[in-house]
């Protein structure tokens, strides 16, 4: 039971943190390159796809959190690679990385495209949709990979302390069966 509620801890609170990378990154790249070709001001190019993006990334994030177990991926790495330390830290956010970036980057290439690129350059038409969001998205890939990479290095140990300190009251205080959670 404790476990379960861990685990549901760690994943809404990593869905949150790649929500807000993946919003942060895409309409940055965006607005960037709006500025650069039309010379738009860079909050009016960037404020509006942040708090969309920010919106859907939350959900997509939070669903994919809940509905995969990075608890057992997690776990299936250690077992399958026998590592530990830096090394297995290093595999460990890769998966997650893995997961995350490409599914939500591809979603919101795609969102972007329809809501912010299409109807401002009517030319395009809808039956570009799927190519110009698909450039989209393999120009932003990379970054937002490298980017969540880094972050989920960063935040997904603090999470993981955090969810056993709330749950486990006695948790990194040396007691008996720490190390079998």
């Amino acid at each position: 039971m404790i476990q379960k509620k861990i685990e549901r801890y760690i994943s809404i609170r990593m869905g949150i943190a790649m929500s807000i990378t993946m919003s942060v990154v895409g309409p940055l790249l965006g607005a960037i390159s709006a500025v650069k070709q039309s010379g738009a001001p860079f909050i009016a190019a960037f404020l509006p796809s942040f708090l969309a993006s920010l919106v859907i990334t939350m959900i997509l994030a939070i669903g994919i959190g809940l509905i995969i177990s990075m608890k057992k991926v997690n776990d299936g790495i250690e077992n399958v690679t026998k590592t530990k330390g830096f090394v297995l830290h290093l595999l460990q956010s890769l998966a997650s990385d893995l997961i995350y970036t490409p599914f939500i980057g591809l979603v919101m290439a795609f969102f972007s495209t329809a809501v912010f690129v299409i109807p401002k350059s009517p030319a395009l038409g809808m039956n570009m949709l799927v190519p110009v969001a698909l450039g989209n998205f393999v120009k932003s890939l990379l970054p937002e990979f490298i980017i969540a990479l880094i972050v989920i290095m960063i935040l997904e140990p603090i999470i993981q302390k955090a969810a056993f300190k709330k749950y486990i009251p006695n948790y990194g205080q040396n007691v008996a069966g720490d190390e079998d959670i």
